[in-house]
């Protein structure tokens, strides 16, 4: 196995094992409080909120983000990945990589969040704007539906998008593509309930 596979490997593994680090449910348990019993029972952001208030929320979703941002960010430092003749590919996987440990967390069964802070995190590492974009679309459409899951699926897909329409690397394209259709995913029971809501406010209105 060649350098580039030996230094990918040892940086995703790295990403993967940072990212897993369930942050909601260490804050939780260092308040008292065990979110996985509260809310929905996600350990994301949104359900620390809940649980937590919207302080400790807040600063479980910076520490979300932060947790998939640093490793790829180092990655992709000149003397890392970086250093590679072609990097984007490399990186794009270490990116997968922290998003799936927020994901399928090995320290909890692989049962974890749905990767929405994580991915910005890796959209600020690799695309910047792409990540402050992402921010500015979930603050707006959280403020006109209450809905932290349709802020949080048109944050990814308005990051996506830019990515996918910006002379981006492919590596990057095809990881924003991926990791916004695994969030996607992710949403389903959220977009069942949404749906469920809309309909009962119709039948209430006719």
């Amino acid at each position: 196995m060649g350098l580039l596979g030996q230094s990918t490997i040892a940086w995703s593994l790295f990403a993967y094992l940072v990212a897993a680090i369930p942050v909601g449910l260490v804050i939780g348990r260092l308040r008292g409080v065990d979110i996985r019993q509260i809310g929905s029972g996600n350990i994301g952001a949104t359900n620390a909120v809940r649980a937590l208030g919207r302080k400790w929320g807040l600063i479980v979703f910076a520490l979300d983000v932060l947790k998939a941002f640093t490793p790829v960010a180092l990655a992709a430092r000149a003397d890392a990945l970086g250093g590679l003749p072609e990097p984007e590919a490399a990186i794009a996987i270490v990116g997968a990589a922290a998003t799936l440990g927020h994901i399928y967390p090995i320290y909890l069964g692989f049962r974890g969040g749905k990767g929405v802070a994580c991915a910005l995190g890796v959209f600020f590492a690799i695309v910047p704007f792409a990540g402050l974009l992402a921010v500015v679309l979930y603050l707006q459409t959280l403020i006109l539906t209450r809905v932290s899951a349709i802020g949080s699926l048109t944050a990814v897909n308005a990051a996506t998008l830019h990515i996918l329409l910006s002379d981006a690397p492919g590596a990057y394209q095809a990881l924003a593509l991926g990791l916004s259709l695994l969030i996607w995913w992710r949403h389903r029971s959220n977009l069942h309930e949404v749906i469920a809501a809309a309909k009962a406010r119709k039948r209430d209105a006719s």
